[in-house]
């Protein structure tokens, strides 16, 4: 008599008869000399009580660890599917659902391979429609200008930092904006320290026009745009938590306009605010006719349905338009508060954000050390609108 186990369908059979010898539960009847029948399973009382017949406990272990480690694959499939993400944890976890389609493939073959066949159906369907909402992440859209002209006319550069509370090192801001040729320059979470700061590394000699909001010492509320050419129709933006400012550049004979985007984050408890917010930003945006560029710290990713319904059909980003995949801008360089690893960058939350007539050309994320936000610079391709 011999058996063959397999950890994922390994069962106990009843020698002479090839039938499982347990592994199920049920109400069942009595036949064949005094077995119990169970749904065409067959459970001979004596053999079950023998544990050489009973299920294995490395198939059952295998199943257990299948379902804990899907489990957290299949919330965060479900939670970007939420129209309203408004609602904590799907604020808060919906950034990492392209991190969940990647980890549902492995699991995928693994429910397969051992016969799991509802939680196979879960994982597949996680792994076509995550992969079907993520895939274009990574391929270029219409948007992107290839090789574009920093110095072209009709063209911006534009940089987007959060600085941190004003911890970020402001000569590598200003080193940015000289070597990258930046013509125009969001600033979140700008203090007066900082902005002396940044005046002492000679930001005013590179982009001597700007307009600020809210600067306060030790606040995270300022916000600030810095230009190379004069702004017109500057507002400081300060009705929203943290400041929003917005000011008019000409770029080659078209009127740009320029908002700092800064709501505040999705934590609990602010879900609502944050989601006004960039509401409220984004019907300010579609009802202004001006040619706009909005950059700054969204607090928010693509799967974030608040994000995508302020793009509408007018607005794209230039991360999608540029095919930059999984791109990261946060948390850069923040530590484990056990093991004092530091943590790379998980989510893209800076974006650079532009009309729809416009195209993109260089997009990056550049290293800001002090601040836990990289810098985004991208090129602009500028078109009036009609």
């Amino acid at each position: 008599m011999s058996q063959h186990h397999d950890p994922f369908t390994a069962q106990a059979t009843t020698p002479g008869t090839g039938r499982p010898g347990g592994g199920y539960e049920g109400s069942g009847t009595y036949d064949d000399g005094g077995a119990e029948r169970y749904d065409d399973v067959y459970y001979d009382d004596a053999r079950y009580d023998d544990e050489r017949y009973r299920p294995g406990r490395l198939q059952r272990f295998v199943t257990w660890l299948l379902w804990i480690l899907s489990l957290p694959v299949l919330a965060l499939f479900a939670a970007r599917l939420v129209p309203d993400d408004s609602i904590t944890p799907v604020a808060q976890v919906v950034p990492f659902f392209p991190y969940g389609v990647v980890a549902a493939v492995p699991l995928a073959v693994l429910a397969v391979m051992g016969r799991r066949y509802v939680l196979s159906l879960l994982l597949l369907v996680t792994v076509s429609v995550g992969g079907y909402l993520t895939a274009p992440a990574f391929f270029p859209s219409a948007q992107q200008a290839t090789g574009a002209d920093r110095a072209a006319p009709g063209t911006l550069r534009v940089m987007s930092v959060n600085t941190e509370y004003g911890r970020a090192d402001a000569e590598r801001v200003v080193d940015l904006v000289a070597g990258e040729a930046v013509e125009v320059l969001a600033v979140q979470e700008l203090t007066p320290e900082f902005e002396e700061a940044l005046t002492a590394a000679g930001l005013d000699e590179l982009l001597p026009y700007k307009v600020t909001g809210k600067v306060a010492p030790g606040s995270a509320a300022g916000g600030g745009i810095y230009s190379a050419t004069e702004l017109t129709e500057r507002n400081p933006g300060e009705n929203s938590t943290f400041a929003m400012p917005s000011a008019v550049v000409d770029a080659d004979g078209t009127d740009v306009r320029i908002r700092c985007v800064h709501p505040v984050p999705p934590v609990p408890g602010s879900t609502d605010v944050w989601q006004r917010e960039l509401r409220e930003l984004g019907l300010t945006a579609r009802t202004d006719d001006t040619a706009q560029i909005l950059l700054g710290d969204f607090n928010a990713t693509w799967d974030h349905a608040t994000f995508r319904a302020l793009l509408g059909d007018r607005f794209h980003d230039a991360w999608r338009d540029t095919g930059a995949g999984l791109e990261r801008t946060w948390p850069e360089g923040r530590t484990l508060p056990v093991a004092g690893t530091a943590i790379p960058a998980l989510v893209a939350i800076d974006h650079v954000v532009v009309d729809e007539t416009m195209r993109v050309g260089d997009t990056r994320s550049q290293i800001v050390p002090g601040t836990d936000h990289r810098a985004v610079l991208s090129t602009i391709v500028v078109s009036r609108r009609d």
